[in-house]
């Protein structure tokens, strides 16, 4: 061998490296470290509203209430759960979700003021519901609440603007304001447009049996009245139904009298009617669901008014006043809702002012 120096290059020795590390332990791969598993979300539940009333409601105002919740919800989207009353407002069921209760025509005061108490989150309503105290998240509408010498002043609209021989009848209820508040009502009614008509008044006691109505109704035809109203209840009710039968023209001072009465024109004396006053329950909430909705409290129950939109005529079911003086009624009506006329009587007391 000679004595030359073997000369060494870089890509050789690169190789000879290689090849040594081919010989020894093969290295220990790397691990991803494991990600812990994330629970899924607990999905919510889509937003609805509660209807709780009877099936079918009795009163036309009740089924405008019902009407008005389920429209009011539609606009926001939320789904409509309706279930007939029980002591349970909820039903057992989760609140989670529920963004209004409405009762409509059930006398659930307790439960539904305990619900309200319970759930400060979620917005109750009662319509047409008697027994019912308003809360910060409880709105009561209507039912035992409204205008009591409006709706009778009304009637007296109504008993004088056909009357031919200036005499009018009135029964009603004997030593309680209520009675006093719609007798003079119903007088101021009549003397608005007739100050010369003579009234002739009989009052029975409150919760009285229908046969004194009837009794009541017999002793005023005596005295050959041409029209008559009466204060709303069973027995008089029977008393306004016996004028008719004798061809008394007489008008309602509560809604739903000619359906009640005289079976909307099926029964005897149906002709004989007039005209009748008429709840809007669907007018106020309209109203006042929105607002209560972003957060306004009512402190009192909301009247039927003619102030606020509650009170009304209803359509008139006989041809006894033109449509001429239909439109006059309503003018009248418009000037006590815009604070022009003053009916004259104490809404708490009823004593002439």
């Amino acid at each position: 061998m000679t004595g030359r120096k073997m000369a060494f290059c870089p890509a050789v020795m690169l190789l000879v490296a290689m090849a040594a590390c081919s010989q020894g332990e093969s290295p220990t791969p790397s691990v991803m470290p494991t990600q812990p598993a994330v629970p899924s979300a607990t999905p919510t539940p889509p937003p609805f509203a509660l209807l709780m009333a009877p099936e079918p409601l009795a009163t036309e105002a009740g089924k405008r209430a019902a009407q008005a919740v389920e429209e009011f919800a539609a606009q926001q989207g939320w789904q409509i759960l309706r279930v007939t009353p029980g002591d349970d407002i909820l039903g057992g069921r989760s609140a989670s979700g529920l963004r209004l209760a409405a009762v409509v025509e059930a006398d659930l005061g307790p439960a539904l003021a305990s619900a309200a108490q319970a759930h400060p989150e979620i917005r109750f309503v009662a319509a047409e519901a008697g027994g019912t105290e308003p809360l910060p998240n409880l709105l009561v509408v209507g039912g035992e609440n409204l205008r009591r010498e409006q709706a009778a002043f009304m009637a007296g609209l109504l008993a004088t603007i056909e009357n031919r021989n200036d005499y009018v009848g009135w029964i009603g209820e004997a030593n309680t304001d209520r009675g006093k508040i719609y007798r003079n009502g119903f007088r101021h009614g009549v003397r608005y447009l007739c100050p010369r008509c003579r009234i002739f008044t009989l009052e029975i006691a409150a919760g009285a049996d229908p046969s004194a109505g009837t009794t009541a109704a017999a002793d005023l035809l005596t005295n050959y009245i041409d029209t008559a109203s009466a204060m709303p209840g069973t027995a008089w009710d029977e008393g306004l139904h016996h004028l008719a039968r004798n061809g008394v023209r007489i008008a309602g001072a509560r809604p739903d009298f000619y359906l009640a009465v005289f079976g909307n024109g099926t029964r005897e004396g149906a002709k004989s009617v007039l005209g009748e006053i008429a709840f809007r329950p669907d007018i106020l909430l309209k109203d006042l669901l929105p607002r209560f909705l972003g957060g306004e409290a009512f402190a009192e129950a909301v009247p039927y008014s003619l102030e606020n939109g509650g009170l009304e005529y209803a359509p008139f079911p006989n041809e006894w006043i033109s449509a001429a003086r239909q439109e006059y009624l309503i003018k009248i009506l418009a000037e006590v809702a815009a604070g022009r006329l003053d009916i004259g009587v104490d809404p708490l007391t009823g004593d002439e002012i």
